[in-house]
């Protein structure tokens, strides 16, 4: 199996998303090799002690998708990919109020051995935050 079988089956299939997802309801809608989009909600419970949601929220969910879109140019899945680096730019403060929010996620270099990401966080029509990644391609280790 590859990583576009890989990321359809868990989004059609109803395969568990990673555990951490749940906590930002990270969604997969648009799967292409080297492009995803979705969605991700911010609550309460990201909020920091100033009352606007913490800048690991929108961190968490932008590396869930430079994470799984780096897997839709892996050609079997006995491999892996693992962040090696995460740069987050902030745009503007989130909060319960924003809502759902969508991200898009693009393979910028897709190599052997390393694999380039930039992903953007929007809320309903504003850039809230962006995001690149390096992932290691790596054999994964339980197959």
């Amino acid at each position: 199996m590859n990583g576009m079988a890989f990321l359809v089956a868990m989004r059609d299939e109803g395969r568990e998303y990673p555990p951490i997802g749940k906590f930002v309801e990270f969604q997969i809608d648009t799967i292409e090799s080297g492009h995803l989009t979705g969605t991700g909600v911010p609550g309460a419970e990201h909020y920091n002690p100033l009352g606007v949601v913490h800048g690991g929220f929108a961190g968490t969910l932008l590396d869930l998708a430079l994470g799984h879109v780096s897997i839709t140019v892996l050609d079997d899945m006995a491999y892996a990919v693992s962040t090696t680096d995460l740069t987050v730019k902030y745009m503007r403060s989130i909060s319960k109020d924003t809502g759902k929010m969508r991200w898009t996620a693009n393979v910028l270099h897709a190599g052997k051995t390393i694999v380039m990401a930039e992903a953007s966080l929007y809320d309903r029509d504003r850039l809230c935050a962006t995001a690149q990644s390096t992932c290691f391609i790596t054999r994964r280790r339980d197959v």
